[in-house]
């Protein structure tokens, strides 16, 4: 699977260890829905967009996976999430080439009977 591999400018700060490394993925339908379901994200566009931001992040420094969630990037410091959000516009552009995604697809072969 293709992903993104960012070093955040500042970084977050928990358990007495600071996480600046982090490998996000692309992002897919699962996590728009699963974003959706929660009722902040419901009533809150930027929340629904932090939602899905959390989806796309396979690691972030040593945290365990439950431990990366909204709460954890409402601490993020704005510089440190615009790296995030650049990160993932580069993980999308490298996304529409990866396996010639974007080329124009070839005629369908015809067969004469």
């Amino acid at each position: 699977m293709i992903t993104e591999k960012i070093t955040l400018p500042i970084g977050v700060e928990k358990n007495g260890v600071l996480h600046r490394e982090v490998v996000l993925r692309p992002q897919k339908v699962r996590d728009s829905i699963d974003a959706l379901e929660d009722e902040r994200a419901a009533k809150n566009e930027s929340y629904l967009g932090l939602l899905m931001q959390v989806k796309q992040i396979e690691s972030f420094g040593t945290l365990k996976a439950d431990e990366v969630n909204a709460e954890l990037l409402l601490d993020l410091y704005d510089v440190d999430m615009q790296a995030l959000m650049e990160g993932a516009a580069k993980l999308r552009e490298r996304l529409s080439t990866f396996r010639g995604a974007g080329e124009t697809p070839a005629p369908a072969a015809t067969h004469a009977a």
